[in-house]
């Protein structure tokens, strides 16, 4: 009989990561309103990416008078995101003008994906991004009416790849 002594369990840390994906088609017209005032900022009218692929926050419009006003509430400023709203740690004097060198989800919809080769890859329909990483984790490619009609929508993974926006198409690149 051997002794054995047994060995005391250590307790490991483990860092639980949560990330929620959202599409750009489903926080569209989103209410938001800042979380210190309670007050309603805008509306989500579109989302803002990076010519890195980075999501760097959401376009709201907020209704003035006699015209609409184009505000840009940076991914960092979210505070949580609703079923019905968006909550967001900063007041309406805060948000920042467009970026000039960025592209909108409004810009990409429905435009013919290609590789960096050139092979087809079909018509974007959505955008998965994730706020917390600030990146674009997927895209959602359609092959056209009928194919959505039977229910064959794919999912293309590309994470931190490059994405260029032309005028009649966008390439992936990576």
């Amino acid at each position: 009989m051997s002794l054995r002594r047994k060995a005391k369990p250590k307790p490991v840390q483990q860092k639980v990561v949560d990330h929620t994906l959202r599409t750009c088609h489903e926080v569209e017209g989103f209410p938001v309103y800042s979380e210190r005032t309670s007050s309603y900022l805008g509306t989500i009218s579109d989302i803002c990416f990076s010519l890195k692929g980075d999501c760097l926050g959401f376009i709201l419009a907020q209704k003035r008078f006699l015209h609409h006003h184009h505000a840009l509430l940076r991914a960092c400023d979210i505070s949580s995101i609703f079923d019905d709203r968006i909550l967001a740690s900063v007041s309406s004097e805060q948000l920042l003008p467009l970026p000039k060198s960025c592209f909108t989800y409004e810009q990409m919809k429905m435009k013919l994906v290609k590789s960096q080769e050139g092979d087809i890859l079909g018509m974007l329909e959505d955008v998965y991004f994730c706020l917390d990483r600030g990146i674009i984790v997927a895209y959602e490619l359609s092959d056209g009416f009928f194919s959505d009609l039977a229910g064959s929508k794919r999912q293309i993974q590309r994470a931190d790849s490059l994405v260029e926006v032309r005028k009649d198409e966008i390439v992936l690149n990576g």
